[in-house]
Order: structure tokens, then C-alpha cells, then sequence
């Protein structure tokens, strides 16, 4: 079965051309010329937007003792763009190697590329050099979002990319269509990829996921924020976002299903304030203030003792509200304000 990351990923030894010394040393090969070239790393620049976390921890630490040993093995894939050479494939080989003392290592040189291809490039091999199942949620959505973004301009799998904007559109479909507000209409069986068990249903959820501001995408790395909750809240608009980053980095608050299920259909409404994402995240209630005054009710019997029946209720309240002012004047007391 032909899926959205396999589709993508058609020619992709192509796009690579990893050659030996003896094709890169002959005329009209292209690469550097004269075999696998070395360049200084303080060339080289990180590709725009890199959202793929360098390494840490042990993994770094057997990388970078690996390339003391051995050196870097596997070269470094770079785009040349004039006089500017951009990573594509080797942005942890390069932090290693920094670490392990050294300033240059050997590298394959692409110029024949669009910015889609430079794109794929650069997924497919950090999906190629750790599982899928390894990337982070952040890591996962952006990886996705670059395949179908770089699939969607080169047009590839017309098919496949209708039925995803349908999912990533849900409100904007008519009752009978498929939609994730209806996932139980979804071929269950039908992935998007074999190889990392992803349905169309998960796949467009990640594309969703991968629209989050980045404060927000690091708390669904964190599980300050669970992957149901960030698809909801990325329906939310892109301004009104930091606020809700801010509520739960840095005043805690949990946001749970119920929650962002209000901020999801609010803001599909267009009724998605900020007063209102602060009233659903803290659970506060829309409520008048209480008066510090509670009203005062004056007995029935106590009223026939100074009035009858024959004056009416206004007449009542201006007598009253004489004898009021006559008793504090001639007690001294102020009332602090006018009464009536």
C-alpha cells in the first residue's frame, strides 16, 4: 500500500546521491569533485527552523566517545545555496564532533535542490537515524506537517492530500462527509503508513497539533498538556494562544479534555474571548460581585407603627429617608455618603 510517508519518499535515494570516491573523483558526477570533501564546521549552517532536538544524555555522550574512536562515519549532507552551505542531514554528527575537539568533517554537497526536497531530506533522515517512535510529539507533528507541506506543493498523491485536508478541516465539511468530529466513519484499517502505524485520523490530528505556538508544543513534550487537549486548542487562534501557555507554565493550571473541548468549540463558534479561556482554564464562574451590603427588610408590623394604609410606598421611603438623615445630623455621625 502506497502511504503518505512512503509516497513522499519515492526517488529519495535520488535526492541523497551518496557516491563513492572513485564516481565523485570523475568529470560530470557532480558532488565535490574530488571524492568526499571536508569542510569546517563554522561553515555550516543549521537548516531554518530545525525542530528536531539535538541529542543528549547518554545518546550524546556514546556519540561524541564513538567519534573520538572512529571519527564521523557517515558524512554530512549539506545544501549549497551561492556561498551558504546548510545542513541538512548531520545536525547532531556536528554538535558531537564540536564536543569531541574536532572542527571539520567530511561532507556531500547538493546545489540541484528545491526547498521541498531540502525539506524531505531532511525528515526522512532523522526518521531514518532514530525510530519514529522515539521522536517527541512536537518532534512527530513537525515532522509530518514538513512531509505533507513538501508532498502538497509537488503535488504528489492528489487522493491521499484531499482526504487530509478534509481531516484537518472537520467544521468546514457537510454531515455526510468524513470528519475527525466523527472518527467512527474512518476506515479504521485504511494507515496513512504501514511502516509507523499511523491512521489518516492520527496523521491529520498531528498536522493539527503541529499549528501550536512552540510554548505550547513544549508543554505537549512536557505532559503539562496531553495530545487530545493540544489538537482541541489548536483550533484556537494563533494570538490568543500565549495566554492559555502562559495559564499553565506559569500559574499551573491543568488543562484536561473537558476544558479544551469548551476552548475548541468556542473558538469554532467565534465566541473564543480571552476572559473566557480564563474562566474555562481556571474554572472561575461568570458571577455578579456580592454587595458589602446585605439588603435590610423592615417588618410589616414596624411599618403600620409609623404609617397607614393611605400613603403609598414612595411617600414611605422619602419619610424615611428624612428621619435618617435628621438622626445622623443630630448624632454627629457621617454616613459617608447621600442617602436617597
Amino acid at each position: 500500500m502506497n502511504t503518505l510517508l512512503n509516497s513522499s519518499l519515492d526517488g529519495m535515494d535520488d535526492l541523497f546521491d551518496f557516491q563513492t570516491k572513485e564516481q565523485a573523483s570523475q568529470p560530470g558526477q557532480g558532488g565535490t569533485g574530488a571524492g568526499l570533501a571536508e569542510m569546517e564546521f563554522d561553515r555550516m549552517e543549521p537548516f531554518p527552523d530545525h525542530k528536531f532536538k539535538l541529542y543528549t544524555g547518554q545518546r550524546l555522550n556514546d556519540m561524541v566517545e564513538s567519534i573520538r574512536e572512529l571519527g564521523i562515519l557517515e558524512p554530512i549532507i549539506l545544501w549549497r545555496q551561492e556561498d551558504r552551505y546548510t545542513i541538512l542531514s548531520g545536525h547532531n554528527r556536528v554538535n558531537a564532533a564540536k564536543l569531541a575537539g574536532l572542527t571539520k568533517g567530511p561532507v556531500v554537497i547538493r546545489e540541484d535542490l528545491t526547498y521541498e526536497d531540502a525539506v524531505l531530506i531532511v525528515t526522512e533522515t532523522n526518521l531514518r537515524q532514530r525510530s519514529f517512535d522515539d521522536l517527541s510529539p512536537s518532534e512527530k507533528a513537525y515532522c509530518l506537517k514538513q512531509h505533507y507541506d513538501a508532498i502538497k506543493s509537488q503535488g504528489r498523491r492528489n487522493d491521499l492530500l484531499k482526504e487530509l485536508e478534509e481531516l484537518l478541516n472537520p467544521h468546514e465539511n457537510g454531515e455526510n462527509e468524513t470528519s475527525l468530529g466523527n472518527p467512527k466513519k474512518l476506515d479504521a484499517g485504511a494507515e496513512v503508513s504501514g511502516e509507523y502505524g499511523l491512521s489518516r485520523d492520527r496523521i491529520a490530528r498531528y498536522l493539527k497539533i503541529a499549528t501550536l505556538i512552540p510554548p505550547l508544543l513544549d508543554c505537549l513534550d512536557a505532559k503539562a498538556l496531553g495530545f487530545e487537549a493540544a489538537y482541541d486548542i489548536s483550533f484556537v487562534k494563533a494570538e490568543q494562544q500565549p495566554l492559555i501557555a502562559e495559564l499553565i507554565v506559569r500559574d499551573n493550571y491543568r488543562i484536561d479534555t473537558k476544558k479544551s473541548a469548551l476552548l475548541h468549540d468556542y473558538a469554532r463558534k467565534g465566541k473564543l474571548t480571552e476572559e473566557r479561556i480564563r474562566q474555562i482554564i481556571t474554572e472561575e464562574k461568570s458571577r455578579k460581585p456580592k454587595s458589602s451590603l446585605q439588603p435590610i427588610r423592615i417588618k410589616e408590623t414596624v411599618i403600620n407603627r409609623f404609617f397607614d394604609n393611605q400613603q403609598s410606598r414612595k411617600e414611605i421611603e422619602e419619610t424615611i429617608i428624612k428621619a435618617l438623615e435628621f438622626y445622623f445630623a443630630q448624632s454627629g455621625e457621617n454616613t459617608g455618603r447621600q442617602i436617597g
